[in-house]
């Protein structure tokens, strides 16, 4: 009796036995087989490491070498959710360091993904807090945050890059290949202690990106963007455009477009007011294209100087009537710019014919892209004479039926004060690697000669007079010479009519004369109460023009400029 008991004892301990064998080669199977890749990706993970190195963003420096765009270094903090042993605890403790919602971050903790971001950017002193107690699962890059020091200055031209470092506006975007270096990476062996196994290490170190060094003149912005923003705010303007350049090489000082942003926090703006309207704006010019009409006529021997012409207060064009502000009376040429006579103007164009008229304004370089190297520049509308109405040599040359942009049309003008030769817009001076060397570099570049020398000086002594007798004197500064001229055009409604009470208010002029340095063209978008370029849009020219005399060293009437 006993010796059965002991052998059901005995066959029930060997049956217990080959269970849990089984059950543990089972386990190994499932292990080493069915969860073995799971498994060694973990013991791998945990043993070996790979960073990727990311590169520096190129800084992007004005025409003095002051930084306008720099990278900050920051972290960003990722987990793998599989190796995190404890995520409401883990979430509690990593939650309030990075500034996340504690039920957002264990959700993500208990991910099924391999790599979840927890947050992207975050300042580099927080790395201090994380490795304090350190938690098996969350990882950190060094990475780097593009940082603009005067922002919101400058933030049209410059743009701003995404959170994965690619330029999305501005330049940014448009010079992202030579901002952006090339990528490094780091891998090495860790021991069962998590230290770095000697010798284990392979580093590829990341090149960082060129440097851009721009023609503008961080000084100069600064008092460009002041006297926008004065303006708009007393104008009630819906927005608007300043831009200074030099003529005689067309380098671009100061760029300034209103609605604005601030590129440090650009998430905060609608994409519509990241647009920059100095290159994009498309707008009919008025009156500030009469200085090139006056040029092509005296360039084609069409009038002479001496000679009058009768504005009785409107001109028949085919079958309609062009309205002047006023009846002007007998005019010189002088006077017909000085006035801004429509019907004088008109008179001239007519007798230009549509032709001639077409390919100088074309060689001025109306309709034509400036190429300045920002993203969303429009090239403006000038039409082929074959597609002109009866009409529109009573209209083109008043600034009407042709649409520009602020760039466009300083730089067509300027060639009037840059003796008749029509210059590239440049924006770049040069592209520079980390030790200064010159990787690119781009001259004043002149495209062609519009008019000559004599034709040139003629029309700008005409300009100066606009502003010494004429609708400009409101941007007269005394002891100091300046040629400009005003312009008003009325925009065009939904129904494709003028409307009556929403204009363009514009003024674009040239200091010193007789050998302008400085170009400005101010644009007011729907001012409100006064609109007439030369009351509201000449005041800000010449306070912009007083603070570049202080700044520029220009000394008086005539007077030499000091090197710029």
């Amino acid at each position: 009796m006993s010796s059965r008991r002991f052998v059901h004892r005995a066959n029930f301990l060997v049956m217990i036995f080959f269970l849990i064998l089984g059950y543990i080669v089972f386990r190994m199977f499932v292990l080493q087989v069915v969860e073995g890749n799971e498994y060694r990706e973990k013991a791998n993970m945990v043993r070996f490491r790979m960073e990727d190195l990311l590169p520096a963003r190129g800084q992007i420096l004005d025409r003095n070498g002051e930084v306008l765009a720099r990278d900050t270094e920051a972290i960003s903090v990722y987990c793998v959710p599989r190796m995190i042993e404890n995520p409401e605890k883990a979430a509690q403790r990593i939650a309030p360091i990075l500034g996340l919602d504690t039920g957002e971050t264990r959700e993500k903790f208990e991910s099924r993904k391999s790599f979840v971001w927890l947050k992207r950017q975050v300042p580099l002193h927080l790395k201090e807090d994380l490795e304090k107690d350190k938690i098996v699962g969350i990882e950190w890059n060094k990475e780097y945050k593009r940082y603009y020091p005067h922002a919101p200055h400058l933030s049209h031209i410059l743009g701003f890059v995404g959170i994965d470092h690619q330029g999305l506006e501005g330049l940014e975007f448009t010079l992202n290949e030579e901002l952006t270096g090339k990528m490094g990476y780091m891998t090495f062996e860790r021991d069962g202690t998590g230290k770095e196994i000697p010798g284990s290490l392979v580093y590829l170190s990341p090149q960082r990106g060129y440097n851009i060094n721009l023609t503008i003149d961080r000084t100069i912005q600064f008092y460009v963007e002041k006297a926008l923003d004065e303006a708009i705010e007393k104008t009630k303007a819906k927005g608007g455009v300043v831009i200074v350049n030099d003529p005689r090489t067309g380098d671009i000082l100061a760029m300034a477009s209103r609605p604005f942003y601030d590129n440090n926090h650009f998430n905060d703006y609608s994409p519509e007011s990241w647009r920059n309207l100095a290159v994009s704006m498309l707008f009919e010019p008025g009156s500030t294209v009469k200085p090139m009409i006056m040029a092509t006529a005296l360039q084609e021997n069409k009038v002479y100087l001496g000679e009058s012409f009768y504005c009785g207060g409107s001109i028949m064009v085919y079958n309609h009537r062009v309205r002047d502000i006023k009846s002007h009376g007998q005019e010189t040429l002088e006077d017909i710019l000085i006035n801004s006579c429509n019907v004088g103007t008109i008179q001239i164009a007519q007798r230009l014919g549509e032709e001639t008229l077409y390919r100088y304004l074309k060689n001025f370089g109306i309709g034509e892209s400036c190429e300045t190297g920002l993203n969303g520049e429009e090239i403006g509308l000038l039409r082929k004479p074959r597609n002109w109405s009866a009409l529109s040599i009573g209209a083109i040359p008043i600034g009407q039926e042709m649409l520009v942009t602020p760039i466009q049309l300083l730089r067509s003008v300027s060639s009037i004060a840059n003796r008749g030769i029509l210059m590239k817009a440049r924006l770049v001076k040069k592209v520079t690697d980390e030790n200064g060397k010159v990787v690119r570099e781009v001259l004043p570049s002149p495209i062609h000669r519009v008019v000559d020398e004599e034709t040139a000086d003629i029309v700008l002594n005409m300009m100066r007079k606009v502003v010494d007798q004429g609708t400009g004197k409101k941007a007269a500064i005394p002891g100091y010479s300046i040629a400009g001229k005003t312009g008003t055009g009325q925009k065009i409604g939904e129904d494709g009519r003028y409307t009556i009470n929403r204009f363009y208010s514009s003024f674009i002029g040239f200091f010193p004369v007789p050998e302008p340095c400085f170009g400005i063209l101010v644009v007011l978008d729907e001012a409100q109460g006064e609109y007439y370029g030369g009351d509201i849009a000449a005041p800000v020219f010449r306070e912009i023009v007083q603070n570049i005399i202080h700044y520029a060293g220009i000394m008086s009437e005539n007077a030499e400029v000091t090197v710029y």
